[in-house]
């Protein structure tokens, strides 16, 4: 079973915002500063940004196998509080 394509993982490992959804997306269009996307399933090229409704511009790649938020980025918009 994997992450169903409308979840998001909120990523404390990853650098970068990647999402697969293109329904999450409004303004999908090719970027000028394209991104070498490395990962333990290999390297991949994504060349695509678009606005995610409700959070900000994000690089979207249909072939990544989840919509991926980065922890870091995330905290530098929202608050975030941790459970012990």
């Amino acid at each position: 079973m994997g992450i169903p394509n409308s979840g998001i993982l909120l990523d404390s490992q990853s650098t970068v915002d990647v999402y697969m959804n293109k329904k999450l997306f409004t303004n999908i269009h090719d970027t000028k500063k394209p991104l070498s996307l490395h990962c333990n399933a290999g390297m991949t090229t994504v060349n695509k940004i678009g606005d995610l409704r409700g959070y900000r511009t994000v690089r979207n790649c249909e072939d990544h196998i989840a919509n991926t938020v980065s922890l870091k980025i995330f905290e530098t918009q929202y608050q975030v509080t941790y459970d012990k």
